[in-house]
């Protein structure tokens, strides 16, 4: 610690502090930004994967309803609506099915 003060005698408080907390230590403080910025690109991917799994889910509810209303107004057939119907709940969703047992009480 004296040689490190007797080095550091011609620089200013804020630079022997600086050169204090950096010197041996860069290592340590590359890993931990790594560390952190790994973290923070782990929580964006995370998030983006759970909102993109809800936006497929109400595309597809949107979907469904949009074409049950154009078979309501007489745009789409009944064998059309089934066949539509068909293709979007063969896709893995709990809340098409919902759908499909009202739609199919009208």
């Amino acid at each position: 610690m004296i040689q490190l003060n007797l080095t550091l005698g011609n620089l200013s408080g804020k630079q022997k502090l600086f050169k204090e907390l950096f010197e041996g230590q860069v290592l340590g403080w590359i890993l931990a930004a790594f560390i952190i910025s790994f973290l923070i690109w782990l929580t964006v991917r995370i998030v983006g994967r759970f909102r993109e799994n809800e936006d497929r889910h109400v595309d597809t509810s949107e979907l469904l309803l949009q074409f049950s209303e154009m078979r309501r107004e007489g745009d789409l057939t009944d064998d059309e609506f089934r066949s539509i119907k068909k293709r979007l709940t063969d896709l893995p969703d709990k809340g098409l099915k919902e759908n499909e047992a009202t739609d199919q009480t009208d």
